[in-house]
């Protein structure tokens, strides 16, 4: 039922369109499992779901309990396989305090963004490559919503484009919101162009 209710949102028809019964999908920024949920709908075969904000990851793991072909892990996808700070909404002082969920699609690697404070998590952070040699999969669809953190690793979706059968990678991008991004967001947009991806990677996605 859940699933079915967000197709009312424009964004998340578009990706119950583009995908297919035999589509292995990767949810990047997963959060509450929204997208996962509609790609389920659909009827794809797999669908790897990320998200590293543990309270947006419990109730992830428990919207989907259950259904067999998603996967879920507890990691933020950025530029080095490592350990990263994951930082909180602004009005969020405490590790324990009940908004974190309500808030936590503001969550981000990206410190500098005006909507976060001091508040962070400390997080498992993993690339592309190496999570695709590790999990042994390579999605044809990829939803992007990681909150600036696209800027970090543009380059890594740019390449696996151009080396994969990609069907279609969904990307909200904020450097509208905030325009300290604005540099990268061109770049980005620039290496779309070259290496000819735009029916490819959607920038519009939200």
């Amino acid at each position: 039922f859940r699933a079915i209710t967000l197709l009312r949102i424009k964004s998340f028809r578009s990706l119950f369109l583009k995908v297919s019964k035999n589509d292995i999908c990767l949810d990047l920024g997963a959060n509450i499992g929204n997208a996962s949920l509609v790609m389920w709908l659909r009827g794809v075969k797999k669908i790897y779901a990320l998200e590293p904000n543990i309270e947006a990851y419990n109730a992830l793991k428990k919207n989907v309990s259950g259904i067999k072909n998603i996967f879920t892990l507890n990691k933020a996808i950025s530029n080095k396989t490592s350990r990263q700070n994951l930082y909180l909404h602004k009005s969020i002082r405490m590790k324990n305090d009940s908004k974190i969920l309500r808030l936590s699609q503001a969550s981000s690697l990206m410190s500098e963004k005006n909507n976060l404070g001091e508040c962070f998590f400390e997080v498992e952070t993993i690339t592309l490559r190496d999570l695709f040699a590790e999990k042994g999969f390579k999605p044809n669809i990829i939803k992007c919503d990681i909150e600036g953190g696209e800027y970090l690793i543009y380059d890594q979706l740019i390449e696996y484009s151009t080396l994969s059968k990609v069907k279609k990678i969904f990307v909200e991008c904020h450097a509208k919101k905030y325009s300290q991004f604005t540099n990268e967001h061109q770049k980005f947009i620039e290496l779309i162009k070259k290496n000819n991806l735009d029916n490819i990677i959607d920038t519009s996605w939200h």
